[in-house]
């Protein structure tokens, strides 16, 4: 779902302003009056700057805290060498700096610092990288299909043109999914998400979802895994100085379920999600599991070393249909 508000800002620019220029100008035509051509030409050039101004920051806006603390040090920088300019100039020699220049350009300056600190102010209240990782994501993964296995059916959505490794690890996160405990699996590449599967459209997980429906659920889930890998990232460079290692894996035990974030390279990692708080146990061992039958497909060796008595019924997902004559516990509703 685009909720990108940034794409119809030119066009908002472009109809707020250029309209009354337009129906101004049919006034003149029509009243025969006298009308200033240059004006006119001006507010359009200004009206197409703002629009193409409004494009471009809509491109860069994943960047743009960071271009505005740039630019408004590189303004900063300029205005104190202004300054010494038109306070010395008089005194080291003939040449200055006009008072009315001087005034604009600092009036100017002064105007960009406080738009960019109400900006960065609003940012951090937020959260300042938000923007960033939001933006940054790409479009999700598009091409659906389902799959039925018994009575429950698995949701798979992939990006087109996956690679025979990656369609491995997509059948291995299948095989792994469960309506009883590990819900939702989305697999991470260079920054992106190839794929996501996952059972809670199942009928029998219904009474998780109160006031968000799947998609917004799927789309959450999306956005976290992305945070979660920058914010590893920041870590590990703390970390480096306990030579600790990196961070293989990150739980976020919540009062409703868990989410996991697993590090399966330096590029891939994985997402999963249960939404029952009674499984989180079960599902964290599958996800580390999980993670080592991926790295097989990858030929690099197994990275978790958990002790656990050996269960081969657990090998696999344990889909099963549950009666409507059974009751479910509420865990998590």
């Amino acid at each position: 779902m685009d909720r990108d508000r940034f794409a119809r800002l030119p066009a908002v620019i472009a109809s707020l302003i250029l309209l009354p220029v337009l129906l101004e100008i049919v006034a003149w035509y029509i009243e025969g009056e006298e009308y200033d051509v240059s004006r006119a030409v001006t507010v359009v050039v200004v009206i197409v700057s703002l629009a193409l101004l409004a494009t471009v920051i809509g491109r860069i806006r994943a960047r743009l805290p960071v271009l505005m603390v740039a630019a408004l040090t590189v303004t900063a920088a300029g205005e104190g060498v202004l300054g010494l300019v038109a306070a010395f100039g008089p005194v080291l020699g003939r040449s200055g700096v006009p008072g009315e220049l001087h005034g604009l350009i600092t009036t100017g300056v002064s105007a960009f610092a406080f738009v960019t600190g109400v900006y960065l102010l609003i940012q951090y209240r937020r959260g300042l990288y938000l923007p960033y990782l939001e933006a940054g994501m790409g479009p999700p993964p598009s091409a659906t299909k389902r799959k039925v296995i018994g009575e429950s059916e698995i949701l798979i959505r992939t990006l087109p043109g996956i690679g025979p490794s990656v369609e491995k690890s997509l059948g291995s996160c299948v095989a792994m999914l469960d309506q009883d405990d590990l819900h939702f699996v989305a697999y991470y590449a260079d920054g992106r998400c190839c794929f996501y599967t996952d059972v809670l459209d199942d009928a029998d997980l219904a009474h998780f979802f109160h006031d968000t429906d799947q998609e917004e659920r799927r789309e959450v889930y999306l956005k976290a895994g992305h945070q979660l890998d920058w914010l590893t990232g920041r870590l590990n460079r703390q970390f480096r100085r306990i030579e600790g290692g990196i961070l293989i894996r990150t739980v976020l035990d919540v009062e409703r379920g868990a989410l996991y974030f697993y590090w399966i390279d330096e590029t891939r990692y994985l997402i999963g999600v249960t939404l029952d708080q009674r499984k989180v146990d079960i599902a964290d061992d599958k996800m580390a599991r999980l993670v080592d039958m991926i790295r097989g497909h990858f030929t690099l060796p197994p990275i978790n070393q958990r002790e656990r008595p050996p269960n081969p019924a657990e090998q696999g997902g344990r889909l099963r249909s549950i009666s409507r004559s059974e009751p479910w516990p509420e865990s998590g509703s």
